[in-house]
């Protein structure tokens, strides 16, 4: 009875270690993912020449959460969940383990004005800022052909 417990006590931790192992940026390389839409979403920040200005966006209500499968160097996004409307199909170029590049598809899209627009001037580069939990935190930044550096801060969960 003793070598019994002393077994469920041994196997518990085991299985407790092995479930608070910490992430890192490689368990972000594949899989599904969420994007929740935070209030952090919403601001960005231009930096032009020697000027710096923050602006907020009107984010779109009805998203609640950008659900995200990701597959060696491409990912598909799909606001509020899978199989909710029309997918953004997009490339990844990784740039190092935390840091990768990503552009529209457009050989399995049809690009709009704006994604055209992000394809034109090199994409956009997301940067780990730091892992909490299951989620990576992240600078998203597009330098424009003008010389413009866009930026935003979000968040990409693990599901």
């Amino acid at each position: 009875m003793k070598k019994t417990t002393t077994l469920l006590f041994l196997l518990t931790l085991i299985g407790l270690n092995s479930c608070a192992q910490e992430l890192t940026c490689s368990d972000f390389h594949l899989g599904e993912f969420y994007i929740p839409t935070t209030e952090e979403l919403k601001n960005f920040t231009v930096i032009s020449n020697d000027s710096i200005q923050d602006f907020e966006l009107q984010l779109d209500s009805t998203v609640t959460k950008t659900v995200i499968e990701r597959k060696k160097n491409a990912q598909i996004e799909w606001k509020n969940g899978i199989g909710n409307g029309q997918p953004a199909y997009e490339k990844i170029e990784w740039i190092d383990e935390c840091t990768y590049r990503l552009t529209y598809d457009e050989s399995k899209m049809e690009l709009d004005e704006t994604e055209k627009w992000v394809n034109q001037n090199n994409g956009i580069v997301v940067t780990k800022r730091k892992i909490e939990n299951n989620c990576l935190f992240y600078t998203a930044t597009m330098t424009t052909n003008n010389g413009e550096e866009l930026s935003q801060n979000g968040v990409i969960c693990k599901k």
